[in-house]
């Protein structure tokens, strides 16, 4: 809900040679539009985004209303051609499911009993750890779109971070069960 609050409160001015951004709580970032050296068209987390890249910082500016318009004023007065940015920004693509492999192999060996006589290690609570391990690997190599903003809010990092987390504590309730913290 933040957010929408966020998004639809905010608003874009070009006044004679200044870009002016108000947030949502009426803060007021301004750029000069001949300092402009980049102007990158993309999508990020679904919203068209128009990347402003200056020498000295980068300005990302989401959920315009006339797009077009504005991108053509942006270029009329600076000068500076758009650049398309046509790369994917979702963590799913055609090659996860690669990555998942090994644990659709352990998922498909948990329930073949002759396996499962074999191999006594190959339960419900391994197949998660291992599920896990493998959601972790994907992470660490998947790519990221770049964020522009602040790379340590970025989605790929807190979905590291949790699977850390459940893979931890997976591993304490593991050992709590073989006995390894009783004295």
């Amino acid at each position: 809900m933040k957010q929408i609050e966020i998004l639809s409160s905010g608003k874009v001015e070009i006044e004679g040679g200044l870009l002016k951004q108000f947030d949502s709580n009426g803060n007021c970032a301004s750029v000069r539009i001949k300092d402009l050296e980049k102007i990158i068209l993309d999508k990020f987390r679904g919203y068209d985004r128009v990347v402003l890249e200056t020498k000295e910082k980068i300005h990302p500016i989401v959920n315009i209303k006339n797009r077009e318009e504005f991108i053509s004023l942006l270029e009329n007065i600076s000068g500076i051609k758009r650049e398309e940015d046509l790369t994917e920004d979702s963590l799913w693509n055609r090659k996860t499911p690669i990555y998942f492999i090994p644990s659709i192999v352990i998922l498909v060996m948990l329930y073949i009993p002759q396996v499962k006589v074999n191999f006594p290690i190959l339960n419900p609570e391994f197949l998660g750890l291992f599920l896990n391990v493998n959601l972790i690997i994907y992470l660490l190599y998947a790519p990221e779109k770049e964020n522009h903003i602040d790379s340590k809010f970025s989605l790929k990092r807190r979905l590291i971070f949790i699977s850390l987390v459940v893979f931890f504590f997976q591993v304490y309730t593991q050992l709590d069960k073989v006995g390894w913290f009783k004295s």
